[in-house]
């Protein structure tokens, strides 16, 4: 079994909540996260893009760049990289052959061993700085272990209901807990005044104070939502410029060119199919004010949804169903995939198509698309792999986009 084969094999049916093992697992690495300055970014929505934007400034700005990130898409070596390019399997297999037995005593999860094997490589590399998306939460989550300096929160809202909490100030509390005592600055987006009293008041903890967003650039980006995401990036780089963390140059710029798949992103054009991995209300809010925009410029539109299991989809999935012609609801055939007819229960029309078969369900809505039609996929990053079997390489971060 290959070591990327070997590493998803790894039962995540129950969660390990704790850093324990993490901090081992680094202690058993020589704490390869001691080698090279974080940038931790935590929330619901915003964060992939987010550090995407991160990422693309510093490195057109010649700095070497550490990017983690998750899920994956097709593979996961897009959840570790290096000045944009993927990890290799070679590293992969270096990683988990060289520490296997530690590996084996301390029984970490895949996220946990992905977390340290990212700041492993990254040291390898000589990163000048590391990128580190927070996978769930804050206080219990891995990515925390690497003790970042600089802490990004996104906008926070109700999602992984039952994992981090069953109310917003649950969530808020589990995800504020990435502020700890190596933290020195703090940035945020907007958020809720819940969510705000419970940010200050841990930041206060520490003698900190947060710096919400407050930039009012125009970026020439798709969305509102996605400028708002370029705003808080570009009031970070500012910041990190302005200290002379590093010398900076056409910010602006390199955040409107940053690429990062399954956000708003055309597959193809004329028709166009459009993909987009809102997967809880605020992110499905913010997709239906885009296509808004949009939906007179199309004959006919289509939408393929499908989510993961524990989702908050219930007060938007028929504001967003509004929207299109037809609707196919399906599943991506994971463990925690939603099953197709807990979403129809949930949904007012009566016109429902559901089709359980990811793969059927795209072939069914895009073989007779016409030149001025649109089809939409949204929900689950696991749509990743079947809309890769017909758009090969269509997420490769380095190919030209429509």
């Amino acid at each position: 079994m290959s070591s990327n084969n070997s590493l998803l094999s790894i039962d995540s049916k129950i969660i390990k909540y704790g850093l324990e093992r993490t901090f081992q697992l680094l202690e058993a690495c020589d704490n390869p996260h001691l080698a090279t300055e974080c940038i931790q970014i935590v929330g619901t929505n915003g964060k992939g893009s987010i550090s995407a934007m991160l990422s693309n400034v510093l490195i057109k700005n010649k700095y070497d760049v550490g990017l983690y990130t998750s899920p994956h898409l097709v593979d996961l070596n897009e959840r570790i990289r290096f000045n944009d390019q993927k990890i290799s399997n070679t590293s992969i297999d270096s990683f988990t052959k060289k520490f296997k037995s530690k590996i084996t005593k301390i029984q970490p999860s895949f996220f946990e061993i992905m977390t340290v094997m990212a700041l492993e490589y990254f040291k390898q590399k000589k990163a000048n700085i590391a990128i580190m998306e927070t996978g769930l939460g804050g206080r219990l989550d891995s990515v925390t272990a690497a003790k970042a300096k600089i802490l990004i929160f996104t906008p926070i809202d109700i999602d992984h209901i039952g994992l981090l909490g069953n109310t917003i100030e649950e969530i808020a509390y589990e995800k504020s807990c990435a502020i700890q005592g190596s933290t020195k600055y703090i940035f945020s987006s907007n958020q809720k005044q819940v969510v705000k009293t419970i940010l200050d008041r841990r930041a206060k903890k520490f003698k900190i104070d947060i710096k919400y967003l407050s930039e009012k650039s125009y970026f020439k980006l798709n969305s509102r939502h996605q400028i708002s995401n370029a705003r808080l990036a570009y009031q970070v780089l500012n910041f990190l410029r302005e200290k002379n963390f590093f010398k900076l140059k056409t910010i602006k710029m390199h955040l409107e060119q940053t690429k990062w798949p399954g956000r708003i992103q055309y597959i193809s054009k004329s028709p166009d199919v459009i993909f987009d991995v809102a997967h809880n209300q605020h992110s499905i809010l913010a997709f239906i004010d885009y296509f808004k925009t949009k939906v007179s410029l199309y004959k006919n539109c289509k939408i393929i949804v499908g989510f993961e299991s524990g989702k908050e989809i219930n007060k938007i999935i028929n504001q967003l169903f509004l929207l299109f012609d037809t609707v196919t609801i399906t599943e991506t055939k994971i463990r925690k995939s939603m099953k197709a007819n807990d979403i129809k229960d949930i949904c007012s029309r009566n016109d429902l198509i559901i089709e359980s078969n990811p793969r059927k369900a795209l072939n069914d809505n895009l073989k007779d698309l016409k030149p001025n039609d649109a089809c939409v996929i949204l929900g689950s990053h696991y749509f990743g792999p079947y809309i890769n079997e017909k758009f090969k390489n269509c997420f490769d971060i380095n190919k030209k986009r429509y």
